[in-house]
């Protein structure tokens, strides 16, 4: 009974974590009408990074747990995530926020398929079903239609599957990292990457002050960079130990139905027929995917 305690409650945190990046949607949507994409992750990905080491300094504990494997597995962990934020970045360029959302979603199939050869595990058929109804409630509520791929499909499903390491990399090498000072270190190398690509796309918008003072972008930043990211990297390294990379991208895969529902609380957007069935479909798959209480 503990173990199912130990489960429920990281899942709950999970779920609280899709929660608050499917409300980001709405924040993110507002700012990116004044600003580009890479100067705001850079920003976001900054002050997450430098809210992570000041509570890193604070705590008595993590300096002992600073070792060279930390570094090189949180360098992994931060290209693996930058490499998913830039590839779907560059797929939204020639394809539809739809079928993006779809694409991305893909590595709730991606993540059982290879823990089998990374982790050497084997999903039960629980997990099988779970997956393949997410899917389908994923393709309801994005509303997709296949008109053939191009390039920016192949970008987005390379973001699927970079999104699917950084997930079973964090249940393979993280479980003997403090999880505090490897989502510190992997959020500061997220945030590296985003100020080299600022620099080369948008530099002005680094340094423009008023820009970041204007307050759809200042909230918007901070929510991003303290609430979707420090909190929500820091949750996912500590809770994963108690659940499978499968499981965790069944519950990731409820962000876009928060991220709609929100959208229709707070902006009046239309919830259709369709959407109401993905998300229904989204959430019947958290629990068919649960395994039996031991």
């Amino acid at each position: 009974m503990a173990i199912f305690q130990r489960r429920w409650f990281a899942n709950m945190t999970l779920l609280l974590i899709a929660f608050v990046w499917g409300a980001t949607f709405t924040f993110t949507k507002d700012a990116l009408a004044s600003i580009d994409v890479f100067p705001f992750l850079s920003m976001r990905f900054l002050i997450a990074g430098l809210v992570l080491f000041i509570v890193v300094l604070a705590s008595p504990r993590v300096p002992n747990s600073f070792h060279p494997r930390a570094i090189i597995i949180g360098i992994l962990l931060g290209v693996l995530l930058f490499g998913g934020y830039a590839f779907q970045t560059l797929g939204l360029q020639t394809i539809t926020p739809a079928m993006s959302g779809f694409l991305t979603g893909l590595n709730v199939v991606l993540i059982p398929i290879l823990s089998i050869p990374l982790l050497r595990s084997k999903p039960t058929f629980r997990l099988w079903l779970g997956t393949l109804v997410a899917i389908v409630g994923l393709a309801c509520i994005s509303g997709v239609h296949f008109n053939g791929f191009n390039v920016g499909d192949i970008e987005t499903l390379l973001c699927s599957a970079l999104i699917a390491l950084q997930i079973i990399f964090v249940e393979k090498s993280g479980s003997d990292v403090h999880a505090l000072l490897l989502a510190t270190i992997e959020i500061l190398v997220v945030a590296l990457c985003c100020f080299i690509c600022s620099m080369f796309e948008h530099p002005d918008e680094l340094w423009n002050v008023h820009l970041w003072l204007q307050p759809s972008v200042l909230w918007a930043v901070l929510i991003n960079a303290i609430l979707g990211t420090s909190f929500a990297l820091w949750e996912q390294n500590v809770i994963q130990k108690y659940t499978s990379s499968t499981q965790i991208a069944i519950i990731f895969s409820m962000e876009p139905v928060f991220a709609a529902l929100i959208a229709w609380f707070a902006l009046g957007d239309t919830l259709t027929p369709m959407e109401f069935m993905g998300s229904l479909l989204i959430f019947v798959s958290m629990f068919i995917s649960e395994p039996s209480i031991p």
